[in-house]
Formats: C-alpha cells, sequence, structure tokens
C-alpha cells in the first residue's frame, strides 16, 4: 500500500511539473483592423500634404512656369490616393503592399512638395498694363509682354 501510494505521488508530481503554465494566444488582427489601422496612420498625412497642394495652386495662378506642374502634381497625387483608398476597399489586396506604397508615396510627395514650396516662394508678382487690359506675371524675374507697362 506504500509502494502504491509513493508511485502515486511520484506520477502526480512529474505531471504537474511537466505541464507549464497557459498563456492565451494574441489574436491577429482582422483585416478590418489593419485597414483601420493604416487609414489612421496615413489619412493625415495626406490630408497635410494635400492642404499644402491646393495652396500651391492658388498660388500659382499667375505663374506660367509652374502652374503646369502643381496641376501635374495634384493630378498624380489623387490617382495615388484613389489607388490605395480603392486597396484597402477591396478584400483581396495585400495590406502589407499597401502599407509599403502609402509609406512610399507619402514620402515622395512630401518631398515633391517641398521643392515646389521653395520655387513658388522666389516667385514674383507684377501687374502690367495695356489700355484697360491688366494682367498679373509670376515669375522669380517677372517682365511685361510687349506693348505692356508695369504698373
Amino acid at each position: 500500500m506504500k509502494l502504491r501510494s509513493a508511485v502515486v505521488v511520484l506520477v502526480s508530481s512529474f505531471l504537474l511539473a511537466s505541464t507549464g503554465p497557459s498563456f492565451a494566444v494574441d489574436p491577429t488582427p482582422t483585416r478590418a483592423d489593419q485597414v483601420a489601422s493604416i487609414q489612421s496612420q496615413y489619412n493625415p498625412l495626406f490630408d497635410a500634404q494635400y492642404a499644402r497642394l491646393l495652396v500651391l495652386k492658388k498660388k500659382t495662378v499667375y505663374d506660367a512656369a509652374n502652374l503646369p506642374i502643381v496641376k501635374a502634381v495634384l493630378v498624380d497625387f489623387l490617382g495615388v490616393r484613389k489607388s490605395i483608398n480603392s486597396d484597402l476597399a477591396s478584400a483581396t489586396a495585400d495590406l502589407e503592399t499597401v502599407k509599403a506604397y502609402a509609406e512610399e508615396e507619402t514620402g515622395e510627395f512630401s518631398n515633391t512638395v517641398y521643392l515646389l514650396e521653395t520655387q513658388v516662394a522666389k516667385n514674383k508678382t507684377i501687374t502690367c498694363v495695356k489700355g484697360k487690359v491688366v494682367k498679373k506675371i509670376s515669375a522669380p524675374a517677372p517682365k511685361c509682354a510687349k506693348g505692356f507697362k508695369k504698373k
């Protein structure tokens, strides 16, 4: 009887010692959680860059050299934003690829907008008059067209 109880104690002590504590497995985030995370990270950045581009567009209304560049960057920006949003809405798009693309594009647009802002800051705007016709010209060294006088 003593031998039997010693064996039971020994076996139960081995069983208790060999089992470790159980931990809850971290659940992987759902696709909706991942999409919300990506949107919360990159939407404020894209919104700020879009606002800066709209300010640049207003400043370059009379700038024949920089206005086409700003418009092209704005079209590219809107296309990229539309592509990212459609990929986030798609159930089959790889979210890591979308996140990497958003990271790359925010960096690219940040640099482009900064360069455009420095270029536009160098411009001066003058007003030229010929009779009742008034033209505003923006450029680093603006000059009135032939027949116009600087006001």
